[in-house]
């Protein structure tokens, strides 16, 4: 009898070995080609089941569809009309990176801080996180993060930093409002308004290092990115493991910049003796609107959109004819193009310089203060969203309806 019992307990070791070595083997294969095949199907539930097993292996999944799409990817990138097969291979893509328009940058997103904090552990690299309104992976997310991935996740040089350098995460704050203007026969215009996105870039604890609040050009904000990255790769090899001296050094690094830009101006020194450093109150005061265009027109020539970047930008305009064959002409693509990129160009100047400089230097500023080392990152951000951004949480109509505005409306207007 305990011989039996021993080769049965023997015999069911055994199959759990057995079993157990199979799912580790499996999962060290990764998903499946199948899989991949699964979540480009005509019947949506078949389709939408994949995309979600594959999120579940992480970047892994991603990896196994840029690769067995690569061809289609690529085709699109160089103008391809979007037929449905297309449209169901976005569909996975975006579904499984948490991206719109993944296929344009080829990130993925995790939306989990606690997933992309263990992956940082895994990896040793710090994260950069991106609160929005609205999400990521929607087309109408706010203004700021619809330039995120139309001219900055899409250059070539920012997607291989983000993907090689950094973990990604995003969180939405809160839903994007939409506004629609139906023009009575058949045409409308659905764009949304107000809102604010902003980086952070936190080590595998999740602590803050470094902001990067709105929209930045693409050459700014890869320089930016490099320079926290230097700073990240010094602390833990100094053992401080503290942030603030980095925190404090670019905000005079950042103050002095815009005196400097305030200086050429003006035609006379913006800055005090060599121990000092610009105070931001006195340089906002002399910074109108005015003055803040001279200094975006300074920077224009650093704003630049890599060949990615105009190619999705194509996609967007409704006279680029991307469902025409390939045979039309380039001009027909490019001259809508050629035409909003003036505007687009002096508008990303002016919120790099802006945002850069004031907004950030009064974030860096708030968070270098020794009572604030304790803040967790949500308080941080509630902040931010609040002063910075004037879009307090508490406002369920984020500053849209003022109370002393009358609209001769029923309820003034508003439907709760």
């Amino acid at each position: 009898m305990i011989a039996a019992m021993t080769t049965l307990s023997s015999l069911t070791s055994t199959i759990l070995i057995a079993l157990f070595s199979g799912i580790a083997s499996a999962q060290s294969k990764g998903p499946s080609a199948d899989l991949a095949e699964q979540s480009i199907s005509s019947d949506q539930s078949i389709a939408v089941k994949a995309q979600d097993q594959l999120r579940l292996t992480g970047p892994q999944g991603l990896e196994l569809l840029q690769q067995l799409f690569a061809k289609e990817i690529m085709q699109h990138r160089r103008g391809m009309p979007a037929d449905a097969r297309w449209k169901r291979i976005g569909a996975a893509l975006d579904r499984v990176a948490r991206q719109y328009d993944d296929y344009s940058s080829g990130l993925y997103w995790y939306t989990d801080l606690e997933k992309a904090k263990a992956a940082a552990h895994a990896s040793g690299r710090p994260i950069l996180s991106l609160r929005l309104l609205g999400r990521l992976d929607e087309d109408l997310s706010c203004a700021n993060s619809r330039f995120f991935r139309t001219t900055l996740y899409p250059d070539a040089e920012i997607s291989g930093l983000l993907k090689d350098q950094f973990i990604l995460h995003w969180e939405s704050v809160r839903p994007a409002p939409r506004i629609t203007i139906d023009f009575g026969d058949g045409r409308k215009l659905e764009r949304t308004i107000t809102g604010n996105s902003i980086h952070y870039i936190l080590d595998a604890d999740g602590k803050v290092m470094d902001v990067l609040p709105g929209l930045y050009s693409a050459d700014v904000f890869t320089t930016e990115l490099k320079l926290t990255l230097n700073a990240a790769k010094e602390i833990p090899r100094n053992g401080n493991g503290s942030y603030v001296q980095h925190m404090r050094a670019t905000h005079v690094r950042l103050l002095n910049a815009w005196a400097a830009d305030l200086a050429e101006i003006k035609w006379r020194p913006m800055s005090g003796p060599p121990d000092l450093f610009p105070i931001e109150q006195d340089l906002e005061k002399l910074t109108d609107d005015p003055t803040w265009q001279q200094i975006a027109s300074m920077h224009t020539s650093t704003v630049a959109f890599d060949g990615r970047v105009r190619e999705l930008m194509a996609r967007k305009f409704p006279d680029a004819r991307t469902a025409a064959p390939l045979a039309v002409s380039k001009s027909a693509v490019e001259i809508p193009m050629l035409r909003a990129f003036p505007t687009l160009t002096n508008s990303i100047a002016l919120d790099t310089v802006r945002n850069n400089y004031m907004l950030r230097t009064r974030i860096l500023a708030y968070l270098s203060g020794g009572e604030m080392q304790s803040l967790s990152l949500r308080q941080i951000n509630d902040w931010v969203y609040t002063v910075v951004f004037l879009t307090p949480k508490d406002d369920p109509w984020l500053g849209l309806a003022p109370q002393n505005v009358f609209a001769a409306l029923d309820g003034n207007g508003l439907t709760r």
